[in-house]
């Protein structure tokens, strides 16, 4: 059962993520002459660049970015938590919970951009509030330090796992 979790699991959040960050994201960046999608930006946005994006993205990359991009970004963040504890584990002692902490404030983070990002997308070009743009920018730069935390702490745990 190890064994399935330890190959399984990551396969398919890349899957997941392949399909989302190179399939739709190369959709919604030719839906929007060439611009990253928010959720991508790893040094986060400004209020000229979010209002760049809103204007340059068509009404079918709305439609996708609120549609399937939406939905397999609400599952990934949730498969990339979950493989961070596997690799974390086992869990002992304060560091042990240092490790959870770590990997659900990932997808929290990760689900709270979704949630800043839609908001964006409603409002549209026209008239963005700078609240929105920071509110989401900061969730996008924290998503993207966390995960970097986690992927040391996950490195960290693998390695003396196998070290016995």
């Amino acid at each position: 059962m190890n064994r399935a979790i330890s190959w399984g699991l990551p396969l398919l959040t890349l899957a997941v993520y392949l399909y989302l960050a190179v399939y739709l994201g190369r959709q919604l960046g030719a839906l929007a002459d060439g611009q990253l999608p928010f959720d991508l930006r790893v040094f986060g946005y400004d209020l000229h660049d979010t209002r760049s994006y809103l204007h340059t993205l068509r009404p079918a990359g709305y439609a996708l970015y609120q549609g399937p991009v939406f939905w397999v970004d609400t599952v990934f963040p949730a498969l990339m938590g979950a493989c961070f504890m596997w690799w974390m584990r086992p869990f002992r002692g304060a560091f042990g919970m240092v490790c959870v902490l770590v990997a659900m404030s990932y997808v929290a983070l990760d689900w709270g951009e979704n949630m800043w990002v839609q908001r964006l997308l409603d409002s549209g070009g026209d008239w963005v509030n700078p609240r929105d743009v920071w509110g989401g920018s900061a969730f996008t730069l924290s998503k993207f330090a966390v995960a970097a935390l986690a992927a040391v702490l996950a490195v960290r745990q693998s390695v003396r796992r196998l070290r016995g």
